[in-house]
């Protein structure tokens, strides 16, 4: 092998189902409505491959697609595993926080590149007190985290003395303003260090495999490698491309952050201080087809045809000035939460 390519190895364990290739969250905060409102756009909608075969696949994504429809979970980057679905069976702490949010689902549509895209409408309520209960959470886990080895390695003692002397101050770990979002972790100089390196190490897991998903598509289009293939050489002269496309690699230059060491103390931030809203882009990774489009045109489904960003901010618009038209499941289940004898206390 040329010491100018690089040689990977994609090992392919797909169960199929509903995922999107490109995604962008806009946040706004109102702090004299003391409300969080988000728009979530889901572009290039596609059934992912599966080894049972693409039926079984498409199957699967059009039974996923109506169970999102069914309970409005909203997604994070990817279909799995950040995601949210506040009709599951969450646990007791979470539930406070669950009651203050309201999803509504958007419509299915093509933008203006073809691809079929979705979107939908998310609102904490009672933000201030959503984020306190948020920060609690957090200072538990934290704090219980702190108390043992984090994978495999204990903390800095300066760090668990940082982190108590923080948390008695009454200072607050997660900290949300107009258009910003920043997270506050005291720590030692070793555990910043170390901090640094779990995020590279996150970036040198992920790069390799959006790269080569990228490229084996490129190639099994082009009649290049045989459909079942999951080893793919990215030469020197496409390399420097396929890292630059990466979403793992994109986040960093698509989107406003910063880390910032001060002494025993690192904040990690994302967003424009002073800004009206925070906007989170995750670059495409090239992944979409146009099946399961197809398949929804078949189905008879209402698919809106070359839906603007114009058109989605109007809407983003329109939303922040009514309340959310929640999903089945989730509008059933507040419904039969509302007439138990601490309905009352929801939500603030």
């Amino acid at each position: 092998m040329s010491h100018r390519s690089i040689w990977f190895v994609l090992l392919l364990f797909l169960a199929g189902c509903l995922d999107f290739d490109a995604q962008e969250i806009t946040l706004v905060y109102d702090a004299k409505a003391d409300r969080l409102d988000a728009h979530f756009v889901y572009r290039g909608l596609f059934a992912e491959p599966s080894t049972d075969g693409p039926d079984k696949a498409m199957a699967k994504a059009l039974a996923d697609l109506a169970k999102v429809r069914d309970s409005g979970s909203f997604h994070f980057w990817n279909n799995w595993p950040f995601f949210v679905d506040l009709t599951a069976d969450l646990p007791l702490p979470v539930q406070g926080l669950a009651a203050h949010v309201d999803v509504e689902n958007g419509t299915l549509f093509v933008d203006e590149r073809g691809e079929l895209c979705g979107h939908q409408f998310v609102r904490v309520r009672g933000a201030r007190a959503f984020v306190q209960k948020l920060n609690t959470l957090l200072e538990v886990f934290v704090q219980a985290r702190a108390a043992g080895p984090i994978d495999g390695r204990e903390l800095d003692e300066e760090t668990i003395e940082l982190l108590r002397d923080f948390l008695r101050a009454g200072n607050r770990l997660l900290q949300i303003e107009p258009g910003r979002l920043e997270l506050r972790v005291p720590c030692a100089d070793a555990d910043h260090v170390w901090l640094k390196r779990l995020l590279e190490q996150r970036q040198l897991d992920n790069l390799p495999r959006e790269m080569v998903r990228r490229e084996l598509r490129e190639r099994r289009d082009a009649g290049d490698v045989p459909a079942e293939s999951g080893k793919v050489a990215i030469d020197g002269e496409r390399l420097q491309a396929a890292v630059a496309l990466a979403p793992s690699f994109r986040v960093f230059w698509d989107n406003e952050w910063s880390i910032v060491r001060e002494q025993g103390l690192t904040r990690i931030a994302l967003g424009v201080k002073g800004a009206d809203r925070l906007v989170v882009r995750k670059a495409s990774e090239g992944q979409w087809t146009d099946g399961l489009l197809q398949a929804l045109r078949a189905n008879g489904e209402v698919v809106e045809e070359k839906v603007t960003d114009a058109t989605l901010a109007e809407r983003f618009a329109q939303f922040r000035g009514r309340d959310a038209v929640l999903p089945p499941r989730l509008a059933e289940r507040r419904a039969g939460a509302a007439t138990t004898p601490d309905a009352g206390q929801q939500g603030r």
